[in-house]
């Protein structure tokens, strides 16, 4: 990715943009209280419960997404791929999976969390897109991409459809990023009169073309006098489209806006692999593996997971008695008198056997349990394989094992940990396993 072109002094995003979202989640449990407050029969475990499974259903319908759409190339649609692989070059990013679909509602929009990350594009609006205009789309759908945004919207939305609920969570981090994206669609060669005709076209379709710009801008006059009518953007993710055209304009005037047209006009040069980075036997590549944060936080949503089933089953859970405060713990349907850390020692060892045998029943099954569903993670055997049941049953045995030796401390800083040595597995990115087959051995004779 180009330097400097969301961190710096010439940074082109928005100002304000990282300190909304450190807010919104700052917010989110007052956030999720207040929605457990209004609705009183569902408890908090519960309500989170259903986000996590919100989170899985947008990844699941990725995959629905595009498997109902149709793949862009060199040889199908090439001038919209020519657009795109041009723009991703000049910011210095892989040129993503491209594909066109039909939807109504949203023109374009930039899915994923990680490589390969893929651009939809919508054929209700491709065919009154003029190519500048087409060209600042991409561009701004690119800019996200870059900026990190999709890492965050890939789990809030499967399609880019506004969401009330979420956009009242993250709506002010959510309509900064999208200045963000359209100064970089601004700057990656599309003029403003382009940038305007894609957000009229995309705002209101067909009849985009005939729309008064001018009177249009009084609109935004209007809003700006009464901050009653402003409202109403709270309970959406996407800025006023007069205020975008508004904000627009204003930054084409700025100096850093030709700044950054001057620096994006040439190709970024991609760094290469090193020969020693490609692993030529067709093996799982160290690099492939998954980060710590990645596997931190799918393994945080598949504890919470199996925690809240066996909360909400009663299979397990602590309870005050309100005579002797003594503390009284259901396991499996008995009710057992202990004192308080043994209870709670024996309440964690309950649900870290339960996660073990939670993740090893869905890897054995998927490939991947919901926390790897949801940050696009999957086990595969060092070939790229799906693991078999055995190896699926012994990565879990042996982690296990790790767990109680404190071996899993030390590992757990590692890319590749040690039951993934033990039962020949790898944790990777991505969305599916084979995606690196295997070398061609021809036998002799």
């Amino acid at each position: 990715m180009v330097d400097g072109l969301f961190a710096g002094p010439d940074s082109i995003r928005v100002r304000g943009e990282r300190a909304a979202l450190v807010w919104s989640l700052v917010l989110l449990p007052v956030t999720l209280g207040l929605i457990g407050a209004i609705f009183k029969s569902i408890s908090m475990s519960e309500l989170a419960l259903l986000v996590v499974g919100g989170m899985v259903f947008v990844s699941i319908s990725r995959g629905r997404l595009l498997g109902s759409s149709i793949r862009i190339d060199g040889r199908q649609f090439p001038e919209v791929h020519a657009i795109v692989e041009r723009i991703a070059a000049r910011l210095g990013i892989d040129t993503p999976h491209v594909f066109v679909r039909d939807d109504v509602f949203v023109p374009i929009s930039a899915v994923g969390m990680g490589e390969p990350y893929s651009l939809i594009i919508s054929s209700q609006y491709l065919e009154h897109l003029r190519d500048g205009e087409l060209a600042f789309l991409i561009a701004r759908e690119l800019g996200h991409i870059a900026a990190g945004h999709t890492r965050l919207t890939s789990l809030l939305s499967a399609s880019g459809r506004e969401n009330p609920a979420i956009a009242l969570i993250f709506g002010a981090w959510l309509r900064r990023m999208e200045y963000t994206g359209d100064r970089v669609g601004l700057v990656c060669g599309a003029s403003l009169q382009d940038a305007i005709g894609a957000i009229a076209i995309t705002t209101f379709h067909a009849i985009g073309r005939r729309v008064d710009l001018a009177r249009l801008a009084e609109q935004q006059l209007e809003l700006e006098a009464d901050p009653t009518l402003r409202m109403g953007e709270w309970v959406g993710g996407v800025p006023y489209a007069t205020k975008r055209i508004a904000a627009l304009d204003a930054f084409d005037k700025e100096p850093l806006a030709a700044t950054w047209r001057a620096r994006l006009a040439q190709p970024q040069p991609k760094v290469e692999e090193t020969p020693h980075e490609t692993d030529v036997a067709g093996n799982v590549r160290r690099r492939e593996c998954a980060p710590v944060t990645r596997r931190a936080i799918a393994l945080a949503i598949d504890a919470f997971v199996v925690s809240a089933i066996l909360k909400n089953t009663d299979l397990i859970m602590i309870k005050e008695d309100d005579v002797d405060k003594a503390s009284k713990v259901v396991v499996h349907g008995v009710h057992v008198s202990t004192s308080l850390p043994l209870l709670i020692g024996t309440q964690t060892l309950s649900i870290v056997f339960a996660l073990l045998v939670y993740s090893a029943i869905l890897v054995a099954l998927t490939g991947q349990t919901l926390g790897m569903m949801v940050m696009e993670l999957r086990v595969v055997t060092t070939r790229y394989r799906r693991p078999t049941i055995a190896q699926a049953i012994w990565r879990y045995v042996s982690g296990g094992v790790s767990i109680v030796t404190t071996v899993a401390l030390v590992g757990f800083f590692m890319r590749i940990h040690p039951h993934d040595y033990l039962s020949r597995t790898r944790l990777i990115r991505g969305r599916g396993a084979g995606s690196r087959p295997e070398p061609l051995r021809i036998k002799a004779g």
